[in-house]
């Protein structure tokens, strides 16, 4: 049977376990280096052995960690090279910190330090209800040694309960629900009041989150997430659709009509203004560089013609399907050299059309912030009603109760109620300060396995058994126990 736990997280005695605890990152953090000037020799013997203890095996008695965990004999590996003979660069090995090596070849310690459980006495429950295999079979005995070459596994449903964040409960996830839809509500209506102003706002938090995000994995996981990449998609989805739009709208005299509309704005804002001073620069908006000297040759073509004052489409139909010989004979030739260049004009506008669409297209591997703004992006926001109150929701059921917020379409961590742990996975809080990987175990977190290497040794200027502990405390833990 292992030791009780009593007092394992206290704040006061200010222990340091082999667990992710937030309370024990604290402990940790504010831990002060072991002072040994004003002790007795067995006080810092005790203290050391009290304080490695604590970390090492706590869960284990005393006389069970003397009789079949702790090694006299310590072992260690140094490279046999001549030239290395009376070098004074060589590191001094930190042989000490191997005093609690044979811990690491327990089952339990084994799998958290692969990270497969939260804290050794998690290992030890996780082994204990058949969750854990060694060599395929399962093994129900958490001091179960292994050997090197061993490959463990555990059950994934487990390794996410141990590496996710903690489910909330439904009033605690209530609560969650009920501010994020109030502040949800409040940016709702911020944004239809001012549209521009709370775009440019979001862009900036953007920008923020990049600079504050140093790893690369994080901004390509910013940039391409799911989310971003769904936008973009729209966007270019509804380029092409109106671009589609506009080519099937586009023909002769809708040409025509766009010409003469341009040319006639520039003549009423220019009141001295001449047909014949009109310059193609002011087509190029509309029909681009390439398309302005034919908008500008037509526009002299019909010059003195009535056609120039009319407005509606159906003018313009009329006129380009008249017969040629129903005109005077000094039009004649220019009427059939306009209906050449709206032929030619036609073919090529869709085709600058066709060729600005894909210039606005964005990758799906850019930033979202590569959106340019859309005067209409409030039209999507909804807001969302109310909850009910707690207990309506707990007598019908939370399932029957829907949340619509663009980020979440259930109660706060509770996806899916079948799950013990926070759903959608999300990993634990305070995890990376205790990712530490270990030199003698090879692990995959895709699959759940790992392979036991090697026994942990000790190298010149480096041991394989991790430990918060300095060289010094382990030296008089281990001369506690070498007497015994």
């Amino acid at each position: 049977m292992p030791k009780k736990a009593i007092l394992l997280k206290s704040l006061a005695r200010g222990r340091i376990r082999a667990s992710w605890n937030k309370y024990n990152l604290f402990n940790l953090y504010k831990k002060q280096k072991v002072n040994f000037n004003t002790k007795t020799l067995f006080q810092q013997k005790w203290s050391s052995k009290t304080e490695t203890r604590a970390y090492h095996g706590e869960q284990l008695t005393e006389k069970r960690f003397i009789n079949g965990n702790f090694e006299p004999k310590l072992k260690g590996v140094a490279q046999l090279d001549a030239s290395l003979k009376g070098n004074g660069d060589v590191e001094e090995t930190p042989i000490v910190l191997q005093t609690f090596a044979a811990l690491e070849k327990r089952l339990d310690f084994a799998l958290f330090r692969a990270m497969f459980a939260s804290s050794v006495r998690q290992a030890r429950q996780f082994i204990l209800h058949k969750n854990v295999k060694v060599n395929g079979v399962v093994i129900r005995h958490p001091g179960f040694p292994l050997k090197s070459g061993d490959i463990f596994s555990i059950d994934p449903e487990k390794l996410l309960t141990a590496l996710g964040r903690k489910k909330p409960s439904l009033k605690e996830s209530y609560q969650v629900d009920n501010l994020q839809i109030i502040k949800w509500n409040t940016f709702v209506n911020k944004a239809r009041e001012n549209p521009y102003e709370i775009w440019i706002k979001q862009q900036k938090k953007k920008e923020l989150q990049k600079k504050n995000l140093t790893s690369q994995v994080n901004q390509d996981y910013l940039q391409n997430d799911e989310f971003s990449i769904k936008k973009i998609d729209q966007y270019n989805n509804n380029l092409m659709l109106n671009m589609l739009k506009i080519q099937k709208m586009t023909n002769r005299s809708t040409i025509l009509k766009d010409i003469i509309e341009i040319s006639n704005k520039n003549l009423k804002d220019f009141k001295n203004l001449k047909i014949e001073e009109l310059k193609s620069s002011i087509f190029n908006e509309k029909f681009g560089d390439e398309l302005s000297e034919r908008c500008l040759l037509i526009i002299n073509l019909l010059k003195d013609n009535p056609i120039l004052q009319k407005t509606e489409i159906e003018s313009f139909d009329k006129f380009l399907s008249t017969n040629v010989d129903e005109f005077p004979e000094n039009f004649k030739h220019n009427f059939k050299k306009i209906k050449q260049i709206l032929s030619e004009l036609n073919s090529l506008y869709l085709e600058k059309l066709r060729k600005d669409s894909e210039a606005l297209k964005i990758d799906p591997s850019s930033s979202i912030d590569s959106l340019p703004y859309d005067p209409n992006w409030t039209n999507n926001l909804i807001k969302h009603p109310n909850l009910p109150p707690l207990q309506e929701i707990e007598e019908k059921g939370e399932d029957l109760t829907k949340i619509n917020l663009p980020w979440q379409s259930s109660f706060f961590g509770r996806a899916d109620l079948k799950k013990p742990y926070f759903t959608p996975w999300e990993p634990r809080p305070f995890l990376a300060p205790f990712a530490i990987l270990p030199h003698h175990i090879e692990i995959s977190f895709e699959t759940g396995h790992a392979v036991y290497l090697r026994d942990p040794v000790a190298r010149p200027g480096q041991s394989e058994v991790i430990s918060p502990f300095s060289t010094d405390v382990h030296k008089r833990a281990y001369m506690w126990y070498i007497r015994r």
